[in-house]
């Protein structure tokens, strides 16, 4: 028998699904599901530690080097999402652990979702619905997008499909990344500024980025006083891209317009946190991704890579790139 955890269904999206089903029917398969997230490293530990394959749906738990040196029987773990920031890949290439993830399936949803906040935010749209199911008639200003500069940071799959729907409502596109030198001039689209050139000029920004090291409130206090008190931020990325306390700061201050938020620095989002006090912080629960095409297609995706595996087929690995942000500490090692 293989022993197959998926550590961290919460909020579940296995559950009752085709792909829950597949992975119970397979042969020789012992699977435990875990419907709460890990509390820490010792917790995870206890609940891989006999497992060959572990599937892990949220970003939240941490695969690093000490859970990745203490599970000896790992040889899979299957990524349900394509971020790997919170997974140790060296360490994993170490310990003969290969890592999958799921590209690409949703890049559309999340653009999309990532407009719809911006367009709502923009527009006023939930404080004019309340006020008119007060029996208010409203009027007002809101902000026409047409002809303003978006910012995108973050070049990869899904920042380029927003500056695609972008363009198509007559927005301009700047975009920042830490490796401009990976796209040809000739056949990009995309026109690459430096942070500080995009901070001042753009009209809105919408966060785009892997998450690594690097990226770890990559907009503070500092950023945020660089952007157009008139501006937009938009974040469907990782939560801790954005220094919230700052954030909330800028927001009540009048420094910035409008967030538009879909991840946050601890999900879910505690009921004291100060966003949920602001009119002009728009928030969803980390749902950019789940449109009923995306889940089907990534659970769907995710159960392929567990299978495929099991059969001695690697599917959508994940490689450990030896650059800043991808390598994280192992105290075993001279510089770790």
């Amino acid at each position: 028998m293989v022993k197959l955890v998926v550590i961290d269904d919460a909020p579940p999206v296995f559950s009752d699904t085709p792909a829950l089903v597949r992975l119970r029917s397979t042969p020789n398969v012992e699977l435990e599901l875990f419907d709460s997230l890990p509390s820490g490293t010792d917790e995870t530990v206890e609940r891989i530690a006999t497992a060959h394959t572990v599937l892990n749906v949220r970003a939240s738990t941490n695969f690093d080097y000490e859970v990745l040196s203490r599970c000896g029987r790992l040889r899979h773990l299957a990524l349900w999402g394509s971020n790997t920031g919170h997974v140790d890949l060296e360490s994993a290439q170490r310990f003969g652990i290969t890592v999958t993830n799921t590209p690409g399936i949703a890049t559309a949803s999340v653009a999309e979702h990532a407009l719809a906040l911006l367009l709502a935010i923009a527009h006023r749209v939930r404080q004019l619905d309340y006020r008119i199911h007060q029996g208010e008639w409203p009027r007002g200003m809101i902000t026409q997008l047409h002809g303003k500069t978006l910012g995108i940071l973050g070049a990869g799959r899904v920042g380029q499909q927003m500056a695609a729907i972008a363009r198509g409502i007559g927005m301009n596109v700047i975009t920042w990344t830490r490796h401009p030198e990976l796209y040809n001039p000739e056949t990009t689209e995309l026109e690459f500024v430096d942070l500080p050139t995009l901070l001042a000029d753009s009209d809105a920004i919408s966060i785009h980025l892997r998450g690594s090291q690097e990226t770890y409130h990559i907009i503070g206090s500092s950023e945020l006083s660089q952007m157009k008190p008139s501006a937009f931020i938009i974040n469907t990325s990782r939560g801790d891209m954005i220094d919230e306390l700052a954030l909330e700061e800028a927001l009540r201050g009048g420094a910035l317009a409008g967030a538009g938020l879909d991840t946050f620095e601890s999900e879910p989002l505690s009921a004291d946190n100060p966003l949920r006090t602001l009119p002009n912080a728009l928030l969803s629960p980390h749902t950019a991704s789940t449109t009923d095409a995306a889940l089907a297609s990534s659970l769907k995706m995710v159960v392929d890579n567990v299978l495929s595996f099991l059969d001695g087929d690697v599917q959508n690995q994940v490689h450990f790139d030896p650059t800043p942000g991808q390598r994280q500490s192992d105290p075993n090692l001279p510089g770790g």
